[in-house]
């Protein structure tokens, strides 16, 4: 299990500092690289390279629903949405929080709540107050980088496909489930 969590914030160094390169060089205010990735398509090797990464997302995607079975719903949702896309970044978050969630049981690692009851990180007011305030930011990020493209479709997709789940999220964490919140 260590040698998971090595990689893991490996992962998340190396996509950090890629997220970092876009935010310097190009900036996320043009609908979060959709276009990009779109533009992408009519090179062949380019979309077999874009299918290959949504692919194995979705397949990560498939685990995590089968992992989460049973929790609350709006999770679920909101950790699809983000795996599918900001990709490798959010599945490494999400194998720590897993392997933080299985104590070392590799079975439970696998098969999450199938094994019984995870335990839940318990998020206090000190971390549940600054998220409800940066859910309000990035909503109002979003909605003038919306309105500064003058709502072009697919920046504006961009926009709401890529920051919807991190307002979602942010929300999530500002008002838990009642056993994470009970701590």
């Amino acid at each position: 299990m260590k040698g998971a969590r090595i990689i893991a914030w490996v992962v998340i160094a190396i996509m950090g500092v890629n997220m970092a390169n876009v935010a310097i060089n190009s900036g996320m205010d043009h609908g979060v690289g959709f276009d990009t990735f779109l533009a992408g398509s009519g090179d062949p090797w380019q979309l077999f390279i874009n299918n290959d990464l949504v692919t194995g997302l979705l397949f990560m995607a498939g685990w995590l629903i089968f992992r989460e079975w049973g929790g609350r719903l709006a999770d679920r949702i909101v950790w699809v949405w983000m795996i599918m896309w900001w990709g490798n970044i959010v599945v490494a978050a999400y194998v720590l929080l897993a392997l933080w969630q299985s104590g070392g049981d590799d079975r439970r690692f696998f098969m999450g709540r199938r094994e019984g009851a995870l335990p839940t990180l318990r998020i206090g007011v000190v971390v549940r107050v600054p998220s409800g305030g940066m859910a309000a930011l990035v909503a109002f990020w979003t909605l003038a980088g919306i309105v500064k493209v003058d709502f072009a479709p697919i920046a504006t997709f961009g926009f709401v496909m890529g920051f919807a789940p991190v307002i979602l999220s942010l929300l999530l964490i500002a008002w838990p489930s009642r056993s994470a919140a009970a701590a």
